[in-house]
């Protein structure tokens, strides 16, 4: 018998999130990971903060209390649907080291030292489209590397 090859783990962060939507230029890749969630080939772990980044980013955009609800409801259905249920939390040493690493590296947002400092804790590959997360020596995955 063929032993099964070990599912594949990784950590997404605000902009698989937004690739959710048809109109973002991630939704193919994304589409694929979803396919491949589903199919238990892939274990995909959603940063908690991710959805307070989305959250604010629609707001930011002039978005209203309904609109955001039913957009955040709709990437919900979407990760369930896809087996996606697993959310990383962020913890009180999480928010101390992403200080830290914006004191080391002031391109870094806010957002984004929040989801390096949890996905170093984790330890797994953080799927990004943004460059400063391996230019700060984390391992990284990019959406051109899931197809």
């Amino acid at each position: 018998m063929d032993a099964k090859p070990d599912k594949r783990e990784i950590i997404v962060e605000s902009d698989f999130l937004f690739g959710l939507s048809g109109g973002d230029r991630h939704h193919q890749d994304v589409e694929n990971i979803l396919t491949m969630s589903k199919k238990g080939v892939l274990e995909v772990n959603v940063l908690s903060s991710a959805a307070v980044e989305v959250r604010a980013v629609l707001y930011s955009k002039g978005f209203t209390v309904s609109q955001v609800e039913e957009a955040i409801t709709l990437m919900d259905f979407m990760l369930s649907e896809s087996r996606i249920r697993s959310f990383v939390e962020v913890r009180l040493s999480d928010v101390v080291l992403s200080e830290s690493l914006r004191s080391q590296h002031s391109e870094l947002s806010f957002f984004d030292s929040l989801h390096a400092a949890v996905s170093k804790r984790v330890d797994l590959l953080l799927l990004s489209s943004d460059p400063i997360y391996k230019k700060i020596g984390l391992k990284t995955l990019s959406f051109d590397e899931t197809r």
